[in-house]
């Protein structure tokens, strides 16, 4: 009997210790997700965040316009990634994703006022509907600052 409780000991020891190097975090200052994900999950020094709307979290509701919606996006990608210990400068990589190609150009001048030293690797993809019949939406991966 000993040696069964030692061994389902050792087992759930070990799968709980793979778990640890994928975190997921909930969000202080957010609104709740609107579907069942995570805004961020972590990997090492990685950190992957789910796709994010203009959803402002004061009021819970979709900005209006695609600047509006822009700017919005980037504070919460902001409040995530401090939540993260990490910033919007240790962004590596991220993906846009536009329901209207003539945004492209707004969404770009918006994009590049966020980024002081480089830009990350970038993909945009034109897409015909997104949640909350948002005009954009932006996901992306991050490191951590410490």
């Amino acid at each position: 009997m000993k040696y069964r409780i030692a061994i389902l000991s050792l087992g759930l020891l070990f799968s709980c210790k793979s778990t640890d190097m994928l975190a997921s975090n909930r969000q202080a200052n957010l609104s709740k997700p609107i579907g069942p994900y995570s805004y961020a999950r972590n990997d090492g020094d990685l950190i992957f965040l789910s796709g994010q709307i203009g959803i402002d979290p004061l009021t819970d509701t979709l900005k209006k316009g695609v600047e509006e919606q822009t700017k919005q996006i980037f504070e919460n990608l902001k409040v995530i990634l401090k939540n993260n210990d990490s910033d919007v400068d240790h962004i590596i990589e991220t993906t846009i994703f536009l329901t209207d190609i003539k945004h492209f150009e707004q969404v770009n001048d918006i994009y590049s006022s966020y980024f002081q030293h480089q830009f990350p690797a970038r993909s945009t993809i034109v897409v015909v509907a997104l949640p909350k019949n948002a005009l954009l939406e932006i996901e992306c991966i991050a490191v951590k600052t410490r």
